[in-house]
C-alpha cells in the first residue's frame, strides 16, 4: 500500500493574501527607512540655521561708509581725489578725467550720511543751449551707463554702485576705470570739446 504525504500546497486565495501582507510589511518598512532619513536631515545638530546676523564683508574690502578709504584708492590710480563735505553734512569726492570733471556721491544712507550703500560716479557738461533729448536715448539704449538732462538741458551721466557688503579693491579699480571710459565716450557723443572754453563747461 503506497501512503498519499497531504498536500500542503496553500490554496491561491491564502497565498495570495500572504502576499499581500508581505507586500504591505514591506513597504511599511520602506516608509519607515525615509522617515528617518528625513528626520537626520532635518534634526537641529545637521540642519543649517539662518544668521540672525547680517553677511560682513572681508575686512580688506571697500563699501561706502568710509569715503577716505576710497579716495586714497583713487589716489593711488593716480586720480585726484578731493573729499568735499556739504553743509548738510553729505560728503562728496571730486575727481577729474579727460579735461573733465566728474563727482563720487555717497547715498543710501542714514540721516547723518554715514552708514552709506551706494557711490554714484556722475559728471555733468552745462551748455549754452539746451541739448536735444534724442541724444540721451541714443546714448541710453546702447550703455549701461545712465544720461539724462537736467532742467536747463544739459547732458549729465552716472553710475549707481552697490557697495553694500563691500567690493575688493580690484572690482572697484575696474568701476572706476569703465565710469572714465564711458565718460570720455560721452563727451564724444554729446560733442564736448575739454580743450574749448566754449560751447561748454563741466558742471
Amino acid at each position: 500500500m503506497t501512503l498519499q504525504t497531504p498536500d500542503k500546497r496553500l490554496p491561491v486565495s491564502d497565498m495570495q493574501g500572504s502576499i499581500n501582507r508581505m507586500t504591505i510589511r514591506l513597504n511599511c518598512a520602506s516608509l519607515a527607512l525615509v522617515a528617518f532619513a528625513l528626520s537626520l536631515c532635518l534634526s537641529p545638530a545637521s540642519a543649517q540655521q539662518p544668521s540672525t546676523e547680517e553677511a560682513k564683508a572681508p575686512a580688506s574690502f571697500l563699501d561706502a561708509s568710509d569715503p577716505e578709504s576710497i579716495a586714497d584708492l583713487m589716489r593711488t590710480e593716480g586720480f585726484k581725489a578731493e573729499l568735499v563735505t556739504r553743509k548738510n553734512g553729505a560728503v562728496e569726492i571730486a575727481s577729474e578725467s579727460g579735461g573733465a570733471q566728474f563727482w563720487l556721491y555717497f547715498q543710501a544712507c542714514e540721516a547723518d550720511f554715514t552708514g552709506c550703500e551706494v557711490i554714484t560716479f556722475s559728471s555733468g557738461f552745462d551748455f549754452e543751449t539746451a541739448q536735444l533729448p534724442d541724444v540721451i536715448g541714443d546714448w541710453n539704449m546702447a550703455r549701461y551707463s545712465k544720461a539724462y538732462l537736467d532742467a536747463d538741458g544739459d547732458p549729465f551721466v552716472e553710475f549707481n554702485v552697490n557697495m553694500k557688503h563691500g567690493v575688493s579693491p580690484e572690482n572697484f579699480v575696474d568701476t572706476l576705470h569703465w565710469f572714465t571710459t564711458e565718460m570720455d565716450s560721452f563727451m564724444d557723443h554729446i560733442g564736448w570739446d575739454s580743450t574749448l572754453a566754449e560751447p561748454g563747461q563741466p558742471i
